[in-house]
């Protein structure tokens, strides 16, 4: 399954062809996220071959260089967590994690004119690739789990509420 838009087109890892030389030179803004770096390198194609999650490369339409990638994958989280007695009493919401995202900023860096590319990504990939899936099957929310950096956080938040999800069904969770 790959989705695209006019600059950007999202293909499953193993139909990408990522080469060794892509995978050198991908880098992110910030050191906390070199697990995202790591991931891509070292584990992707391993979850992807299990099922664990699915891994998109996205590449830019004209040039065919790597622009970033994602992984996403099915969950749930618990809800309306309380104590009656001893136990412990939740309800569940199922969703999609939205387990790996990171624009390569050394494409950024030569393409300086798409900084931001990662909303462009998330708005018109990510979304539509979970979309696609939400009319199978059950999906509540969507939620990630955040690098503790501020301005990453703000970012999601400001993803979240953006006007195009107004007509949504699904929420955007982050911690």
């Amino acid at each position: 399954m790959e989705n695209r838009n006019e600059l950007f087109r999202a293909i499953p890892i193993f139909a990408s062809d990522l080469t060794d030389k892509e995978l050198s030179d991908f880098s992110v803004r910030y050191n906390a996220g070199q697990g995202l770096v790591q991931y891509l390198y070292g584990f992707a194609e391993k979850d992807e071959a299990d099922n664990v999650m699915r891994t998109y490369i996205v590449r830019d339409n004209k040039t065919n260089e790597l622009v970033g990638y994602f992984s996403l994958k099915a969950g749930m989280i618990s809800v309306n967590e309380t104590k009656n007695g001893d136990r412990d009493k939740f309800d569940t919401m199922p969703g999609v994690e939205l387990a790996n995202f990171a624009a390569n900023d050394t494409y950024i860096r030569k393409y300086k004119a798409l900084k931001g590319c990662g909303r462009i990504i998330f708005d018109l990939l990510i979304v539509p690739t979970i979309e696609e899936v939400a009319r199978k099957i059950g999906i509540k929310l969507i939620y990630i789990f955040a690098l503790p950096i501020d301005s990453l956080i703000e970012r999601y938040k400001d993803y979240d509420s953006r006007d195009c999800h107004q007509n949504r069904k699904m929420n955007f969770i982050r911690d």
